[in-house]
C-alpha cells in the first residue's frame, strides 16, 4: 500500500486568477452555442422563404389555371357560337359573356373576335377607369401568341390558355379559347381561323391582396423594375416568354423570430452562470490555503465533470428520441391521410367510369377527372412519406425473397398503363431472354421500378416513349434501367438530384408535379440491397436511369 504525503499547503491563489480561465471558457462555449444558433436560424429562415417562393409559384399557376377553364368553358358553348358568331345577339352576350362574366368572376374586360382578328364583341368592367381609344384592339394585338395558341386547339374541343400582358403600363391576365361548337360537324371539323373568346383581368392592388390572404403571402406586390426584385421573386413571363414583372413579397423568417423571443433570456442565463462561476471561484480562492479543502473542491469538480458527461448522453438519447418520434409522427398521420384519400379516389373514379366513350365530357366529369389525379398524386406523396418515415425510424423490414422480374416489368407496365395513355406515351420493355430472378423485397423492388418509371412519364412530352430494360451483366449482376426521351436534366444538378425533395430546376419541367422524394427512395432502397444508382442525362435529349444489383442476388430461373 502506498503511503499518504504529507499535505503541503499551496501557494494562495487569487479568486481573479481563478476565474480568468473559466471565464475564458465559458465565453467560448456560449461563442460555439451562439455560432450554432446562428446557422440554424439562417437554414430555417431559407428553408421557409424556399416553401413561400414555391407556394407564390403555385399561385400562379392556380390563377392562370383557372382563367383558362372559365373562358373554355364559355367559348366550347353552342350559346356563344349562335349568338356571337352565327347570329350576333347584342341582348344576349351582357347576360352571359359580358357583364354576367365580369361580375360573377371579377373580370376587367370580355372580348371576343372573329377569324381575321376583328372585334366582334366588347365589355368593359364599369369600375374600370376609361381605356384609351382603341383598347380592346390593342389588347387583342398584345394576345396574338395566345390567340393562335387557341387556334390550334382540336376542332371537336377547345383547350383554354392563359398568360400575362402587359399594356399602357398595366399587367392584365388574359385567358383565350377558340370558339367551337359542342358537336361539331361537317364544315365545322375541316381546318379553318375560329373566332376566339377572351377573358380579361387587370392585376391591381386589389387582386394582389386577394392572393396575399389566399395564399398567405404577407405583402404581395407587383416589382417592374429587377434591380428592386428581392431574390426570391417569381418572374411573370408575357406572350413571348419575356420576363415583364415579377411578383414579391415579404416572406416569414421564423428563425428571426426565435432570436427575438429568446435572446433575452438567453443573456440572462449567460449572466447568471458568469455571476454562479464567479462566487464558486470565489468560495474556492478562500479554501484554496487547505489541502483538505483542495480535494474537497477537486472532488467537486469530478463529480460535475460526471454529471455533465452524464447530461450530454441525456442530451443525445433525447435527440434520438426526437428523431424516432417525428418519424412515428409522420408516419402516423401518413396512414391517417390515406384512408380519406382513397375515398375521394374510389368516389372520383366512379365519376370517371360514367363517362362513356364517344361523348361528350361535362364539366362535373372533367372536375371528376381532375380531382381523381390530384387525389392518386396525394397518395402516392403521402405513401413516399410513410416509406421514407419507416427507412429513417429503421422500422423498415426487408421481406427478401425470389422475385420473378419478368411478371413484376409486366405489372408495373399495366399498373402504370392508364397513366401513359392519358399522356400520350408509349411505354415498352426491352427484357433478357431467360431474365433470372432477383433475390430482393419484392415491395421495395416494385417501388424502385414504379418511380423511375413513373418520374419518366412526368418528364416525358406527349408522342415521346418511356422503355424499362433488363439483363444481366457480363459480371453476373443484374442491371435494371429506364430511358426516356423527355426534357432532360442539367449536368449540374444531377449528382444532386439524389436528395430528398430535390427537383431539376429547368424550364421544361416547370409543369411536372412531385415534391422530389421519388428518386430519393429509389436510392435508399437500393441501397438497402447493396446496389449502385446512377443516371446520364442530356437537355432536352432524355435521361437514362440504373440500378446495378451485385451477382449474389441473382440466380437462373431455368432448372
Amino acid at each position: 500500500m502506498i503511503a499518504e504525503q504529507p499535505a503541503t499547503v499551496p501557494n494562495a491563489v487569487s479568486s481573479a486568477r481563478l476565474l480568468a480561465p473559466v471565464l475564458a471558457l465559458m465565453l467560448a462555449a456560449v461563442t460555439l452555442v451562439g455560432i450554432t444558433i446562428s446557422l440554424a436560424v439562417v437554414e430555417l429562415d431559407r428553408a421557409a422563404i424556399a416553401g413561400s417562393q414555391r407556394l407564390a409559384e403555385s399561385a400562379l399557376r392556380i390563377v392562370r389555371r383557372e382563367i383558362a377553364l372559365w373562358v373554355k368553358d364559355y367559348a366550347f358553348w353552342d350559346a356563344t357560337v349562335q349568338n356571337i358568331v352565327v347570329a350576333p345577339d347584342p341582348n344576349w352576350a351582357p347576360r352571359n359573356v359580358g357583364r354576367y362574366i365580369i361580375e360573377t368572376f371579377n373580370m376587367t374586360a370580355t372580348i371576343a373576335v372573329d377569324s381575321r382578328d376583328r372585334v366582334i364583341h366588347f365589355a368593359l368592367n364599369e369600375r374600370h377607369s376609361t381605356p384609351n381609344p382603341g383598347f380592346a384592339e390593342a389588347l387583342v394585338g398584345a394576345l396574338a401568341p395566345l390567340i393562335i395558341e387557341a387556334r390550334a386547339a382540336p376542332l371537336r374541343e377547345p383547350v383554354g390558355i392563359s398568360g400575362f400582358v402587359e399594356l399602357d403600363g398595366a399587367l392584365f391576365l388574359a385567358g383565350t379559347a377558340a370558339i367551337t361548337s359542342e358537336a361539331p360537324t361537317g364544315d365545322q371539323l375541316k381546318p379553318h381561323a375560329r373566332p376566339v373568346l377572351i377573358f380579361v383581368r387587370e392585376i391591381d392592388d386589389a387582386v394582389f391582396a386577394e392572393l396575399q390572404d389566399r395564399f398567405n403571402l404577407p405583402d404581395l406586390r407587383l416589382v417592374r423594375d429587377l434591380a428592386l426584385a428581392s431574390d426570391h421573386a417569381c418572374p411573370i413571363f408575357g406572350p413571348n416568354g419575356e420576363p415583364i414583372g415579377w411578383v414579391d413579397w415579404m416572406p416569414e423568417t421564423p428563425g428571426g423570430t426565435l432570436i427575438d423571443r429568446t435572446l433575452w433570456p438567453l443573456l440572462g442565463i449567460g449572466l447568471a452562470l458568469f455571476g454562479l462561476g464567479w462566487l464558486v471561484l470565489r468560495r474556492i480562492g478562500k479554501v484554496n490555503q487547505e489541502l483538505r479543502e483542495q480535494a474537497t473542491a477537486l472532488h467537486r469538480a469530478n463529480e460535475q465533470l460526471s454529471e455533465n458527461a452524464a447530461q450530454v448522453r441525456s442530451a443525445l438519447q433525447s435527440a434520438e428520441h426526437a428523431t424516432r418520434a417525428k418519424s412515428s409522427f409522420l408516419a402516423g398521420i401518413s396512414h391517417e391521410l390515406r384512408t380519406p384519400l382513397t375515398a375521394i379516389i374510389g368516389f372520383s373514379q366512379i365519376l370517371k367510369i360514367q363517362h362513356r366513350p364517344g361523348k361528350t365530357k361535362s364539366r362535373e366529369q372533367e372536375y371528376a377527372e381532375i380531382i381523381h389525379d390530384s387525389s392518386q398524386h396525394l397518395l402516392n406523396l403521402v405513401n413516399d412519406i410513410l416509406d421514407l418515415s419507416k427507412i429513417e425510424s429503421g422500422s423498415y423490414e426487408l421481406d427478401e425473397t425470389w422475385i420473378d422480374l419478368v411478371r413484376e416489368a409486366n405489372a408495373v407496365r399495366a399498373l402504370l398503363a392508364h397513366e401513359a395513355s392519358r399522356r400520350g406515351i408509349a411505354v415498352s420493355l426491352d427484357l433478357q431472354d431467360q431474365l433470372p430472378a432477383l433475390y430482393g423485397d419484392i415491395k421495395g423492388i416494385r417501388q424502385i421500378v414504379i418511380n423511375l418509371v413513373s418520374n419518366a412519364l412526368k418528364f416525358t412530352d406527349r408522342g415521346g416513349w418511356v422503355r424499362l430494360s433488363m439483363r444481366v451483366e457480363s459480371d453476373g449482376g443484374l442491371l435494371l434501367e429506364i430511358s426516356d426521351n423527355g426534357a432532360g436534366i442539367p449536368t449540374d444538378e444531377q449528382s444532386s438530384i439524389w436528395e430528398a425533395f430535390k427537383r431539376a430546376r429547368n424550364p421544361g419541367l416547370s409543369t411536372a408535379e412531385g415534391a422530389g422524394l421519388g428518386l430519393h427512395l429509389v436510392k435508399i432502397l437500393a441501397n438497402l440491397h447493396d446496389a449502385e444508382v446512377g443516371l446520364e442525362s442530356t437537355l432536352g435529349q432524355g435521361t437514362r436511369v440504373w440500378v446495378a444489383f451485385g451477382p449474389e442476388r441473382v440466380r437462373s430461373l431455368v432448372a
